[in-house]
């Protein structure tokens, strides 16, 4: 027991000795400065030119952004590479994005214009403007501007005058003039399409154009001579001073009428199945039988109808109120001669 006593006492000299408390502060120590150096991390901080080592036993960017001194401004991205050894900062910076008269001013630090108005929540219509190319990086100080543009389009009625025609006539004495169809004016209608831009027109462009109703052509009848027959006769023919045929097998002098088939008031061919047409004429057959050749001419010679083939008939003929109805190629001829006593001379 003394023995036990006496180590114990030589043990506890040595521990309260100056020797002691320095070799294990020393031993301490060189644990401590072993473990720092074993977890102690290197950090390259990047910011903008601005590129810094610092050492830190923390894993967090943040604190070694800290360490180096580097301070974030408002939108700037902290991005840790390479397993932490790199940090590095993408300073932020201002795009303006104006639209509907709003600019709004976005802090950036990449991107593209598409994403620039995305973030700005401006959509582009159909025929939207853009300054700048949607796939655009965005920059600093960059201004994106939106156009708002639309079309409107809107129509406009024109009006298309008429023309006129003059066809001569035999059924008019020379220089009289008579209007066969009254001319009436058309009407077109014109498409134009607004651009604008902003709410303003900026331009109108025409982009169709319809006649929307025809005009109608105006025609004028214009006499040649009455002397001159409305049907020339298609061999020598002797007359006499009166212009009436000096050979002919008979002659029926009474009222003549006019018909056509303008207009749609007859057919196109005959009770004798002769085509319609000036110079075939009607009359009763039972005093006049088809095929006959005749020569039509007022008893003074001053309206001449000339050559003619019966070929055609009708009640007022067969009931007697006429001897012969004239063919004309349009109603205003027909309207022109109206009902005058005429010769009727069977020539062949």
């Amino acid at each position: 027991m003394d023995t036990v006593d006496r180590l114990a006492g030589a043990v506890g000299r040595v521990v309260r000795s100056r020797w002691f408390a320095a070799s294990a502060l020393a031993v301490v120590s060189a644990v401590l400065i072993t473990a720092v150096a074993l977890n102690m991390n290197a950090v390259t901080v990047v910011a903008g030119d601005v590129s810094r080592v610092v050492l830190t036993l923390d894993d967090n960017p943040h604190r070694a952004l800290s360490s180096a001194g580097v301070t974030l401004n408002e939108g700037d991205e902290v991005l840790s590479v390479n397993g932490g050894d790199v940090v590095r900062v993408s300073r932020a910076f201002d795009v303006q994005v104006t639209a509907d008269g709003i600019t709004t001013v976005l802090r950036m630090t990449d991107g593209t214009v598409a994403e620039a108005l995305e973030r700005a929540n401006v959509t582009l219509g159909e025929f939207d403007r853009l300054n700048e190319e949607a796939d655009a990086a965005v920059s600093a100080g960059m201004a994106i501007r939106v156009d708002r543009v639309e079309y409107e389009e809107y129509t406009e009625t024109e009006t298309v005058a008429y023309t006129s025609a003059v066809q001569y006539t035999g059924s008019l004495a020379r220089g009289k003039t008579q209007v066969k169809q009254a001319g009436e004016d058309g009407v077109k209608t014109l498409t134009y399409r607004k651009c604008i831009e902003n709410g303003e027109v900026v331009g109108t462009e025409l982009v169709d154009e319809e006649i929307t109703t025809p005009p109608v052509q105006e025609i004028i009848l214009k006499g040649t001579s009455t002397h001159l027959p409305v049907s020339e006769v298609p061999y020598e023919l002797e007359l006499d001073a009166k212009g009436q045929p000096v050979n002919y097998t008979a002659v029926y002098s009474g009222s003549a009428t006019a018909y056509t088939n303008d207009r749609g008031l007859a057919g196109n061919y005959t009770a004798s199945g002769r085509k319609a047409g000036v110079g075939v004429v009607a009359v009763n057959p039972n005093i006049i039988p088809y095929g006959t050749e005749l020569y039509i001419v007022s008893a003074d010679g001053s309206w001449v109808y000339g050559y003619a083939i019966a070929g055609d008939t009708g009640g007022a003929l067969m009931s007697g109120h006429c001897i012969v109805d004239l063919f004309f190629e349009t109603w205003e001829e027909c309207s022109q001669f109206g009902r005058r006593n005429m010769n009727v001379y069977v020539i062949g």
